[in-house]
């Protein structure tokens, strides 16, 4: 899968990246999960986003605000302390979400297993619990051997280990926030914890659920996972879930081109690699990172998958100093195939339940003016009787 790089004034044209940026936030609407084995159905939304933002950050949340200027015009982020308190709080023209953490410490060791396991708990939410965006039942649970078949973990030990300490720092989450589904329809949250504990008895892992939760604020619509996502290194797994977060906004470009592009500079952001002008060595530090991403990522899908469905291409001019690497060069992303059929067919779903929604609220609305027409007009009806009633009949003077 592997292809060669070349130079960025010979792929794509002037201004791309920028468009990238711009459309890296758009929330879309929520559609059915995709039946496909071969790939894990994720929900997610811009506070799905939000929390893999923050966990990715780690002990360096006040970096997020200044990093996520760099990559975005339409979302800006706030970091606010209080002791061990923070409170993320991001905002764009479709959502604000608000993230607080009640105690940092407990994210400074055990964010990059709470990552995955928070993608985890999405993913057998999305199996087991919600439906129709509520939910079904307020737990969720696995055996604890899944995580060592997923390749999250090698030894039940460790895999025992990791889940109480990412649950430690999951059940610390809780999110509020108002996200805009339709421009008559908000989906709204007040200051809840989504998992309120997780427990392993007789080898089984058990997520529960908080059942006052919105849970139409998470899973607001759907995207999908290669199944070797939990066994990549913390940075690879990262970028492949960003790729993934990405295409399903791109099925556009996907159908009409068969391919889609990442800025350098979202993809640093995401990475939570080191400013240019804080490091010695950019190209250690990282351009090297990045290219061992993706490296990662190709090699694990031939494994995996066997086929070249999926192709990365990094694009940029080799005499570029990191900066012009950064901010002009971007990798591109081929999705063929069923990969590339599952997101046009999401897509394809999404704008038929546009329509569909639309045309209803379009007929609530008909109704409920009909209907305040109606009273309107009884009342009109009943004043004019009552008035009629009180007026006594003319005398003559004679």
């Amino acid at each position: 899968m592997a292809e060669s790089k070349k130079p960025l004034a010979s792929t794509a044209p002037q201004g791309e990246q920028r468009k990238q940026k711009a459309a890296s936030f758009i929330s879309v609407s929520p559609v059915s999960p995709q039946q496909e084995s071969n790939f894990y159905n994720v929900p997610d939304s811009p506070a799905t986003h939000l929390v893999l933002e923050a966990l990715g950050a780690g002990a360096a949340i006040a970096d997020l605000p200044a990093r996520k200027k760099q990559v975005s015009h339409g979302t800006a982020l706030q970091v606010l302390e209080d002791g061990k308190k923070r409170r993320i709080v991001s905002t764009s023209p479709k959502a604000t979400v608000t993230l607080e953490f009640a105690d940092i410490e407990k994210f400074t060791g055990n964010n990059k297993p709470a990552k995955k396991l928070f993608v985890l708990a999405l993913i057998k939410a999305n199996e087991q619990a919600i439906h129709g965006g509520e939910l079904g039942r307020d737990y969720v649970s696995f055996p604890l051997q899944e995580l060592i078949d997923i390749g999250f973990y090698t030894t039940l030990q460790s895999a025992r280990k990791g889940f109480k300490a990412a649950m430690d720092a999951l059940t610390d989450i809780k999110l509020s926030g108002d996200i805009q589904r339709t421009k008559k329809h908000k989906i709204s949250v007040i200051g809840l914890h989504p998992f309120r504990k997780g427990v392993i008895e007789k080898n089984q892992c058990y997520i529960q659920l908080e059942s006052g939760f919105n849970w139409s604020f998470i899973a607001q619509y759907f995207t999908i996972l290669p199944r070797y996502y939990f066994k990549l290194p913390n940075r690879a797994s990262d970028l492949l879930y960003y790729i993934f977060f990405l295409a399903r906004q791109h099925t556009k470009d996907i159908e009409e081109r068969g391919y889609f592009t990442i800025g350098f500079r979202a993809i640093q952001h995401r990475l939570q690699l080191p400013s240019e002008k804080a490091t010695k060595n950019p190209k250690r530090d990282i351009q090297d990172p990045i290219e061992e991403a993706i490296e990662q990522l190709e090699t694990e899908h031939s494994l995996q998958y066997n086929n070249m469905d999926f192709q990365l291409l990094p694009c940029y001019d080799e005499n570029a100093n990191i900066g012009d690497y950064l901010d002009n060069g971007y990798l591109q992303v081929t999705l063929k195939g069923e990969f590339a059929q599952t997101f046009i067919q999401i897509s394809r779903e999404t704008a038929k339940q546009i329509e569909q929604a639309e045309k209803r609220q379009a007929r609530i609305t008909e109704k409920a003016v009909a209907i305040k027409t109606a009273k309107a007009k009884e009342h009109f009806t009943g004043e004019a009787i009552y008035r009629a009633a009180r007026v006594k009949p003319s005398q003559d003077v004679v």
